[in-house]
């Protein structure tokens, strides 16, 4: 899908590998530790981008919002 998308995480299992992000909309979206680049906490800022996976939309791409905010 490409677009990229801003969100909160909400959930982490570190056990399991994953986590959850609620995005703009309001949505909850899944993602899997191994698709995040940074260091990511429950309350992290995130943007990301959408895919769909065998169980729903997928967050893959997940990074940090803050990489791009530049002081």
């Amino acid at each position: 899908m490409g677009d990229m998308r801003n969100g909160e995480v909400t959930h982490i299992d570190f056990e399991y590998g994953h986590g959850i992000i609620i995005d703009e909309n309001g949505q909850d979206i899944h993602f899997q530790l191994d698709n995040v680049s940074d260091q990511v906490n429950i309350n992290s800022k995130v943007i990301f981008e959408i895919e769909l996976g065998e169980r729903g939309l997928i967050a893959v791409k997940v990074k940090l919002e803050m990489e791009e905010i530049r002081a």
